[in-house]
C-alpha cells in the first residue's frame, strides 16, 4: 500500500479508486497552485495548505510504513472532499466570488461532513459500551455540536474581516472578505450561513442514522466502529 496505491483488504474497490483519484488530483493541484497560484495567481498559500492537509491525513501510515492506518477510509474520503471543495474550489479557484451560491453550498456540505464524522465517533462509543444513548439522542447531540462549529466559524470570519484582512495575513490570502457574498450583505450572509449550517448538520445526522440502521439490520453493525476503535488505540 502506498499514497498512490491505497490497496487495503478492508476497503472496497470503489473506495480504493476514489482515494487514489482524489489523492493524485489534490497532490497535482497543490503543487501547481503553490508554484503558479490560483485563479488570480496570488493564491499560493492555498496550494501549500492543500499539501499540508494531505501530509497530515497520510502522516500515520507514512511514518509507520503502513503498519498503522489511523484514519478510517470513510473519514479520509470526507476530509479529502473538504480540502477539494474548500481549498481548491472555494479559495484557489475563487468559486466563493465567481459562483453566487457557492458559499451556501459550502455551509451546507461541510457541516454535513462534520455531522457524519461525529455520528461515526458517537456510534463507536455506543457500540463499545462507552456511551448509552438512542440514535435520536446521538443525532441531536451531533446537530448541536455542528451548529456550535458553525458559530465558531462565523466568529472567525468576523475577526478576519475586522482585524486581519487589511494586514499581512490579508496580503497572503488576497485581502478577500469572508462575510458577505455577491448576493448578500454581511449580516444576511452570516445569518443564512448559520441556518444553512444547521440544515447541513441535520441532514448529515439523518444520513448517519440511516447508515447505522442499514448496517444493524439483521443483527449487524456499522463496521466503521472497528476502524474508529483502532484509531483510538494508536
Amino acid at each position: 500500500m502506498s499514497f498512490l496505491n491505497p490497496d487495503k483488504e478492508d476497503i472496497s474497490p470503489l473506495q480504493r479508486n476514489l482515494l487514489r483519484i482524489i489523492r493524485i488530483f489534490l497532490l497535482i493541484a497543490g503543487i501547481y497552485i503553490t508554484i503558479f497560484g490560483g485563479v488570480n495567481g496570488a493564491e499560493r498559500i492555498f496550494g501549500i495548505l492543500i499539501l499540508v492537509a494531505l501530509a497530515i491525513i497520510n502522516a500515520p501510515a507514512f511514518f509507520t510504513q503502513n503498519r498503522i492506518r489511523a484514519i478510517p477510509v470513510e473519514i479520509e474520503l470526507l476530509l479529502l472532499a473538504m480540502v477539494l471543495f474548500e481549498l481548491v474550489g472555494g479559495d484557489a479557484l475563487g468559486l466563493y466570488v465567481r459562483l453566487p451560491y457557492y458559499d451556501n453550498f459550502m455551509h451546507f456540505i461541510l457541516p454535513l461532513y462534520i455531522a457524519l464524522i461525529g455520528m461515526m465517533v458517537v456510534y463507536t462509543m455506543y457500540h463499545f459500551g462507552r456511551l448509552k444513548a438512542s440514535l435520536a439522542e446521538m443525532a441531536v447531540v451531533i446537530v448541536i455540536v455542528t451548529i456550535g462549529f458553525g458559530g465558531i466559524l462565523e466568529m472567525g470570519e468576523y475577526t478576519y474581516d475586522k482585524y486581519l484582512s487589511k494586514g499581512p495575513i490579508g496580503q497572503i490570502t488576497g485581502n478577500t472578505q469572508m462575510q458577505g457574498s455577491p448576493t448578500q450583505d454581511p449580516l444576511d450572509d452570516t445569518m443564512n450561513d448559520l441556518f444553512t449550517d444547521t440544515a447541513g448538520g441535520i441532514f448529515g445526522a439523518i444520513v448517519g442514522v440511516l447508515l447505522i440502521r442499514r448496517a444493524e439490520k439483521d443483527g449487524g453493525y456499522w463496521k466503521v466502529a472497528d476502524e474508529m476503535e483502532k484509531m483510538g488505540e494508536v
